[in-house]
């Protein structure tokens, strides 16, 4: 049922954004540094991230973005012996203030964002390829929080920009299903890049 509410949400957003014509499409990737917060004997796993999104800008100071992408979530467990490797496609809905108001090339806009994402399981595994969540009894399938961040655009060429931000993932949902630790929440620290290319009369 969450699923299908996020997917008519997503639709909907697409929908009023291809309506205007501020708009802008292209690939991000990106490096995380995820932790399983309150889970004893763990410690903070690297992983990547890589997908795409759209945005609706201003040339003044708000946009708006969705973005989409597989996002390699978890923590070294075990006192760093194991890893518990927890792989997500992540939907986040970010609202963007950008403090720089230039568009030509070679301009610069500093930016901060916040706003809600929701993650959908795909698998869960050990570092050796165990599955530890058999038929969904161990992990929840939807996991959700919010985002915040801050970044820099910088403009390659009129209405084609070179995306960098720095974000903070904190979960406010539960990743196990048992009641014992019921506290422990996904947490990530992303630095990330992407290209954005023009829909409209950005």
């Amino acid at each position: 049922m969450i699923k299908k509410i996020a997917f008519v949400v997503a639709f909907a957003f697409i929908s009023q954004l291809t309506i205007a014509q501020n708009l802008s499409f292209g690939p991000i990737v990106g490096a995380n540094f995820s932790e399983l917060y309150n889970l004893s004997n763990s410690s903070t796993k690297t992983g990547a991230k890589f997908g795409a999104f759209i945005n609706y800008s201003t040339e003044k100071s708000f946009g708006v973005g969705l973005q989409v992408y597989y996002n390699q979530l978890g923590a070294n467990t075990g006192n760093s012996t194991d890893k518990l490797k927890l792989n997500y496609i992540e939907v986040p809905l970010l609202a963007t203030y950008y403090l720089g108001h230039g568009i030509s090339q070679g301009s610069f806009r500093p930016k901060v964002f916040i706003g809600p994402h929701v993650d959908f399981l795909l698998n869960a595994a050990d570092s050796r390829g165990n599955d530890v969540n058999p038929n969904g009894s161990t992990i929840n399938s939807v996991d959700y929080g919010v985002t915040v961040g801050a970044g820099l655009n910088y403009a390659l060429a009129k209405k084609t920009w070179l995306n960098f931000d720095i974000r903070y993932a904190a979960g406010l949902s539960d990743v196990y299903k048992s009641p014992a630790l019921s506290t422990v929440r996904n947490n990530n620290i992303s630095i990330n890049v992407g290209v954005s290319f023009p829909i409209g009369n950005l």
